[in-house]
């Protein structure tokens, strides 16, 4: 609140102090000082309408450059998509004919050749259990306790 009354202590004797310097001036000072804030406030006028101008044409400039980059986008996207629909929905051609027969050799030939690896896991594991492997750390770690406490007596 102080802040507030402070800077409004100031306007009002900044505004009292201009009052009195005002009157204090002679006729001519006075008709000079109304010319010169007159021309000042013209010059001002003069730039703010320039900027509004300038902001203006800067919008139209952005609107037609957006346009004309969103009609390219959309030209760049209609072009892929038919192209994709023509590669890809065509029928097989004699390309696509002799890339699957050759696929089919390879893997024709992978199967005669090559033993799979199968591994079960009573092979792996030497038929452990599993389920009784993870219900005796739990007891190990009891009975780890249980011989702590008996060494600290």
């Amino acid at each position: 609140m102080g802040k507030k009354l402070g800077f409004f202590v100031g306007l009002v004797a900044g505004a009292a102090a201009a009052h009195v310097a005002y009157n204090r001036l002679s006729d001519e000072d006075k008709a000079e000082l109304k010319a010169d804030l007159q021309e000042k406030m013209d010059i001002a006028k003069d730039r703010a309408v320039d900027y509004a101008f300038y902001a203006s044409d800067a919008w139209d400039d952005f609107k037609d450059t957006f346009s004309d980059q969103s009609q390219a986008v959309s030209e760049k996207v209609k072009n892929a998509a038919s192209q994709f629909g023509d590669t890809h929905l065509s029928p097989a051609t004699d390309d696509d004919d002799s890339l699957r027969s050759e696929l089919a050799d390879v893997s024709t030939s992978a199967d005669d050749d090559s033993d799979d690896i199968v591994l079960n896991s009573e092979e792996t594991f030497g038929g452990a259990d599993v389920a009784d492997e993870t219900a005796e750390p739990e007891n190990d770690h009891q009975d780890d306790t249980d011989s702590d406490d008996s060494k600290e007596d």
